[in-house]
């Protein structure tokens, strides 16, 4: 596999001059943003894809006009912790995958720590689900892409980003099959769901 190390994130700068936070509130403010990648990437949807900042699901539904919903393979806290006193932080180990007519169009595997005694309140004795946790706590986390792979072999390609806040840390890795760039990929495998095991970064 051909790795390229990008360790870029959404550079941006107010009117005068000062930067701002890199997080995915970008869309809603007054700057200037760039998102670049290195040359080696010459599909500009797969870069949309690998600098998606926290809309992921949502860009996916908008290529392929079809629905996108998540499959949550496995949500566990690591080492088994289960009480929001425990010593921080207190990290989970997350699986998803992003699923378009029954077809995988993306995995993800995720670790989130959790930094403070709120977002380990709202987690563990409160229920909130990892996936909602920015948006419960009314938190844009800032976004950093650390790394972006391509295959040598075949067209699949993985990204590893991070989203950060005072009180929640993810770093995620996310996987997108051979073929996926298709517009008509899942019109094209009806009802294929491969075993997620092959999906792996």
């Amino acid at each position: 596999m051909v790795v390229q190390y990008c360790s870029a994130s959404y550079r941006s700068a107010a009117r005068n001059g000062k930067h701002e936070p890199n997080h995915f509130g970008d869309v809603m403010s007054q700057r200037e943003t760039s998102c670049m990648l290195p040359a080696v990437f010459k599909n500009p949807v797969q870069r949309i894809m690998l600098m998606s900042n926290g809309n992921l699901q949502r860009v996916l539904s908008a290529y392929y006009n079809v629905p996108v919903s998540v499959e949550v393979l496995y949500n566990e806290p690591e080492g088994g912790w289960r009480s929001a006193d425990s010593k921080l932080p207190i990290r989970y180990c997350r699986n998803i995958n992003l699923i378009c007519n029954k077809t995988i169009v993306c995995s993800a595997q995720s670790t989130v720590d959790l930094l403070t005694s709120k977002a380990a309140d709202l987690v563990v004795s409160q229920g909130v689900g990892i996936g909602q946790l920015y948006r419960y706590m009314n938190v844009l986390p800032t976004f950093t892409l650390l790394e972006a792979h391509l295959s040598d072999t075949d067209s699949s390609f993985s990204r590893v980003y991070e989203l950060r806040s005072t009180d929640v840390v993810c770093t995620i890795t996310e996987t997108f099959p051979d073929g996926m760039l298709d517009p008509d990929y899942c019109r094209r495998l009806p009802g294929a769901h491969p075993d997620s095991s092959t999906m792996s970064a």
